[in-house]
């Protein structure tokens, strides 16, 4: 009995049924059902072990959706929805990739979202909320990596390349068709016409050196990814939950403060451009694992410049009188694209590297203040 297979088709069918339950999720939430909710749980937490690895073969900030929206639908809907969330989550990394996974999905999104409701429903003060959420999903990826050592060795990378290889070669050809089509469609239409038509055979063949060459680079840019996407992961989660306890009236002035209020401190400002800076030197000068350094100070780094940039904005468009919902939709239509396309990342993390050290509170302007009134207190020794 082909065990694997059975696997692969059973995860195929549970994906399905998740997407089909969108719509009566949908329906359901129209109409103001609670049972709504629980058709959101169910279908969004089947799908976010095959969100997880799209963002990993993409090789953007991994977002732990899974403790994000486990937390959101915990203060929105309640314990129930939140608990089949995980339970669909579960069951689908569980067909999908094995026990390991699960195991590691539990810990770096689930136990976090956990701590954070917690935190939440304490009406704690809200950045030490948003401090403790970072940790709880920093020690969260840290437990996840030694179980992933612990079960695949130090070839982790390989062993993940070779994962997303077995799941492509499962595929049945009818399923890989279309995709060949469309390359032909695409080839005819930009002037190949002359070429000879791609065929499955050779589709696969492609993929797999697009797979080794994932391999080359993941070493380098995967440690990255996963730590800036805890760090992002730990701010939207406290953001989101207290911002939905806030509009229901559960919040306090201390429990919840929106991006309007926050400011990257001038410590970690002053630490991670230092860091950045040495991580430049370390690859530059040829040291061993130096790009691997370099890339993951640089993509830790550039997550909170871009959320420095986006708070930046959002407080521009406040003195402007922009509307709420204006607001938010444009913060959320940028954090989005910068997740996807590189080049307005960095131009989000130049404009964060200028409010960060010269904006209102920036850390060259608090410094230059501060050496201006010990300036002004060694003048007037009697004030």
């Amino acid at each position: 009995m082909n065990l694997s297979m059975i696997a692969y088709i059973v995860g195929c069918v549970l994906e399905i049924e998740a997407a089909l339950m969108l719509l009566p999720a949908g329906i359901g939430l129209l109409h103001g059902e609670q049972t709504g909710w629980a058709f959101l749980a169910v279908a969004v937490g089947a799908l976010i072990p095959l969100i997880g690895l799209l963002q990993i073969s993409l090789l953007v900030p991994v977002l732990m959706l899974g403790g994000i929206l486990t937390a959101r639908l915990w203060a929105r809907a309640g314990v129930i929805p939140a608990c089949l969330m995980v339970a669909a989550t579960a069951a689908s990394a569980f067909w999908m990739t094995g026990l390991q996974v699960t195991l590691i999905v539990l810990l770096a999104a689930c136990l976090p979202a956990a701590v954070v409701m917690a935190l939440a429903a304490r009406r704690e003060k809200f950045f030490r909320q948003l401090k403790s959420a970072i940790i709880a999903y920093a020690a969260g990826l840290v437990g996840a990596t030694l179980i992933a050592y612990a079960s695949f060795g130090s070839g982790m990378v390989a062993r993940f390349v070779d994962l997303l290889r077995a799941e492509y070669d499962r595929m049945p050809d009818a399923t890989i068709q279309p995709l060949v089509e469309w390359v032909n469609a695409m080839v005819a239409v930009r002037g190949g016409a002359g070429l000879s038509p791609m065929t499955v055979q050779g589709f696969r063949e492609q993929l797999n050196g697009v797979l080794d060459l994932m391999q080359r680079t993941y070493a380098q840019a995967l440690p990255g990814a996963l730590i800036s996407g805890a760090v992002l992961s730990g701010m939207l989660t406290a953001l989101w939950c207290n911002w939905t306890m806030a509009r229901q009236g559960l919040a306090t002035n201390e429990s919840f403060v929106g991006m309007s209020g926050w400011f990257l401190p001038q410590q970690i400002t002053f630490g991670a451009l230092t860091l950045w800076l040495a991580g430049m030197v370390l690859m530059y000068a040829g040291y061993e694992s130096g790009a691997t350094v370099y890339l993951t100070i640089g993509q830790v780094t550039g997550a909170l410049l871009a959320v420095q940039a986006l708070c930046a904005l959002n407080r521009r468009m406040l003195r402007a009188d922009r509307s709420l919902g204006r607001r938010r939709a444009l913060i959320g239509l940028l954090a989005v694209l910068a997740l996807l396309f590189r080049s307005l990342g960095t131009m989000l993390c130049y404009i964060g590297v200028a409010s960060a050290l010269f904006g209102s509170h920036g850390a060259i302007r608090l410094w230059m203040k501060k050496r201006e009134n010990g300036d002004s207190d060694q003048d007037n020794p009697d004030e």
